[in-house]
Formats: structure tokens, sequence, C-alpha cells
């Protein structure tokens, strides 16, 4: 593993023409980025409503701070635009061996308590640059560091005059790839704002061999850009660029789903967007029920759905993009390959990404299969329970529990709960496994405080 020494590359800050100016401009490009993402698929071309782009720049306008000359800058400027072409060009690698170490894991039990357990994991070492930022003047700057395992853990190797350590999260994980969250105590008043981050990947090259121009495939180490969650970065310019993405993504769904005439299954007259049963709200929720971990929500609920929003306001499209569990589930809604491609077959007017990890990464599309999904599970459950349930005040958690679990764990539970009348009890998930029942335990904290 080498070390690639970058020199510090510092940045003037001039004094804008004004703040309505500097506001105008500063959400203008937080539209281009909020969307960017999806244009290159689709094609198409989408505007935020009314509500959202006010609410960027309120966001904006919050957003912005004054440095010690009298000049203002705004944070979001900060993660988008400052410096990037500087930190994508930072030479990125990854070590050839996989090591070993351990970490403490926190978990919450069902009896109130959390178990500690040490987790054996192992990746590469690596090269990565960061993008640090001075919280008091905004002046930024990127570096190289180096990754580096022991049985001990993971730590950073930074260059001289630099200290960067890792912050343990509260469910103990601390090595966290690239939404590691980083503590700069060298220099002071300093912040990790971004990542280069690096991958393998599998690209396309063209050779010559006898005579012939053939293509190729090959491993080759790419960057990508991502902003680690931070304590920093836990403010409500970013939190509401956050909300305001995420519905603007739900909206937006929905938009192609009417404009390509999508069926719906549980009512068949009817579009499958203008099914009143299926509120936007339902899917605004997603994003955070499936990436909220359960011990944190269980330690601090707020904070933890508010972490959500944090990642989905600093990274916008690129989200999770690259996020997949052990099961094979991806992307910020956490489809499989079998639930997705289901989808597709089932509904092919909506003309579903036809790629999994794409299709997954894509935060319009995996809402758009997403919407699709609970249209189909509530078409069984009308089959089986009759109309009267797409009217049920719980209709949310049976549609999130049957998407979290398996609908057949939510007709066990239904069956055994539900009377003649068609009113579903509260306690009506006495067949949910464990991770579903945490799961409807995040659902109805949202629903309560009306998050997002």
């Amino acid at each position: 593993m080498f070390f690639n020494k970058l020199g510090r590359i510092k940045m003037k800050i001039k004094k804008p023409p004004g703040l309505r100016l500097i506001i105008f401009v500063f959400a203008s490009i937080a539209v281009l980025f909020a969307v960017s993402g999806y244009i290159k698929n689709s094609n198409r071309e989408f505007e935020l409503s009314e509500q959202t782009a006010l609410k960027h720049s309120q966001s904006l306008t919050v957003g912005s701070f004054s440095d010690l000359s009298g000049g203002f800058w705004s944070i979001l400027d900060k993660l988008f635009t400052d410096k990037e072409i500087e930190l994508a060009t930072v030479p990125v690698a990854i070590g050839d061996k996989y090591k070993t170490y351990f970490e403490d894991r926190k978990y919450f039990k069902l009896d109130g308590t959390i178990s500690t357990t040490q987790q054996r994991l192992s990746d590469q070492e690596k090269t990565l640059g960061l993008k640090l930022m001075n919280i008091e003047t905004g002046e930024t700057e990127i570096i190289a560091v180096n990754v580096e395992i022991t049985t001990d853990g993971v730590r950073i190797s930074s260059p001289d005059n630099y200290q960067i350590e890792i912050v343990e999260r509260e469910n103990g994980i601390r090595w966290n790839y690239w939404n590691t969250e980083y503590r700069v105590v060298k220099p002071e008043n300093t912040v990790v704002i971004k990542n280069n981050f690096p991958r393998e990947e599998t690209v396309s090259v063209l050779k010559v061999a006898n005579g012939r121009v053939i293509k190729e495939s090959k491993k080759a180490t790419t960057g990508f850009l991502y902003a680690p969650y931070s304590d920093y970065l836990h403010q409500e310019t970013i939190i509401e660029f956050g909300r305001g993405y995420d519905e603007g993504i739900v909206s937006w769904a929905f938009s192609i789903l009417r404009e390509r005439g999508v069926k719906s299954k549980a009512f068949p007259d009817k579009l499958v967007a203008d099914v009143e049963a299926l509120s936007p709200r339902f899917f605004e929720r997603l994003p955070l029920l499936e990436q909220m971990d359960f011990t944190e929500f269980v330690i601090d609920p707020q904070k933890s759905a508010e972490r959500v929003l944090v990642i989905i306001g600093a990274n916008q499209e690129n989200a999770w993009a690259h996020t997949c569990n052990s099961s094979d589930a991806c992307g910020w809604v956490q489809f499989t390959p079998g639930t997705y491609s289901y989808m597709r077959t089932s509904y092919p007017a909506a003309e579903l990404i036809i790629s999994f990890r794409e299709g997954a990464a894509d935060h319009v599309n995996s809402i758009m299969a997403a919407i699709l999904l609970h249209d189909s599970n509530l078409s069984n459950l009308i089959k089986r329970y009759g109309g009267c349930v797409a009217e049920d005040p719980r209709l949310e958690e049976l549609l999130d529990a049957s998407y979290n679990g398996s609908p057949r764990h939510v007709f066990n539970s239904l069956d055994i709960t539900l009377t003649d009348s068609c009113d579903i009890p509260s306690d009506w998930g006495v067949r949910l496994k464990a991770e579903t029942l945490g799961f409807m335990d995040k659902l109805r904290y949202l629903i309560e405080n009306d998050l997002p």
C-alpha cells in the first residue's frame, strides 16, 4: 500500500454580490443535483414543486454562514460544488489481500436490553481522498489517506500535520466503508465532509488481436464521491434538503407511473398512481424505515430518523446507490432481485430498469417499484379480506409489514386477530418476525411524529 501525499489546496473566499443571488444560484445547483442522476436514465425533465423549491431556498438561507472576513458561504455549496474535481482526481487504490479485524456490535433485544457481540469482519486496505472543511472559515482542502487494518480494527493513516480518527456509532459500527464517520483531531476546527472511495468495477476496453478490434472486460479500480454522516452535517439545512429531495422523488415516481398508464391490480379500473389508498407519505417514509438502524432507533429515534435525511440531503441520488446487504437487498429502499424481477414482469407498462443493480440504485425507479409492490400486496389483501381493508387506518402497517417480511406472515397474523367487522386491532401482528416487529415500531414513530 502506498501513500500519495497531496499538498493543501487553498480556496480564496470572495465577498458575493448579494445574498439573494447566492440563494438563487445555490438553489438552481441543488435542483440540478437532485435530478441529474435520473435524467441520464430516462431523458425526462422533472420540476420540483413550488413548495419543495421554497424549502430548498429557506434551507440555503439558514445554511449560509459568515466567514472571518465578512463573506458568506453555504454548506451545500461546500458539499456539492467546492473542489469536487480535485477530490475526484485523487488517486485511489485497493490492497490485494483481505485482512481480518474485529468490532463490538450492539444489538437491541426484545427484553429491552442491548447486548454486545464481537463480530469478525474482513476488508482490503485502501487509499482514498477526503475533502476537509474548516468550520469557521468554510475553507476546504483535499488530502489522501490510507486505511490500515489490524486485528484490533481499522485506523486512518494521514499525512504529516493531520490526525483523523474513526468515530464509533452507538450501535458499535466503526468502519462503514464510504459512510464511515470521521473525527479530525488535527488541524482544529476541521471536519470531513466528503470522501472519494475506491471500488472495483468491470469495465469494457478495446484491444487489437490478429488485426481485429475486440472488446474485453476487465476489473478496474475507480473512485466515487460520497458525503459520510457526521454530527457536523446533522443540521437543519441538510435535513430539510433531504426531506425536500425525498418528497420530490416520490412525486416524480407517481407522475411517471401515471404518464405511462400503469394499471392497478388492487383497483383494476384505476391507474396505480390514482389509487387513493396508496398515499405518497407511505413511500416518503420507506427510505427512513429501511435505513434506520434499529438499535440506534431505540436509543434515539429522532436522531436516527434525521440521520437518514442527512445522508439523503448530503448525497442526493448517490445515497445508498452502492449499498447491498448480506441478503442482496440493494438501494435506499432495499429491493431484492427476486421481488424486483417480479415487479418488472407483473407491471410491464411501468418500464422499470432491466438491470436489478441499476434499478435498485436509481431512486425514482426504485420508488416506482415500491409503489407497484404495495399495489400488488394491497390486491392480495383485498382478495382475502375484502375492500374494507383498503380504508383501514392501519393499512400502511399491513403493506410495510408485507414489504419488509412476507405477505404470508401478515395473512397469518390477520387470520388470528381480524374479526368480521374488518376492524384491524392494534396488536394484529402476532405472527410477524422480530425484525418486522421492529419495522412496525419505527413506522409508528414516524407516523406519530409526522416524519419525514
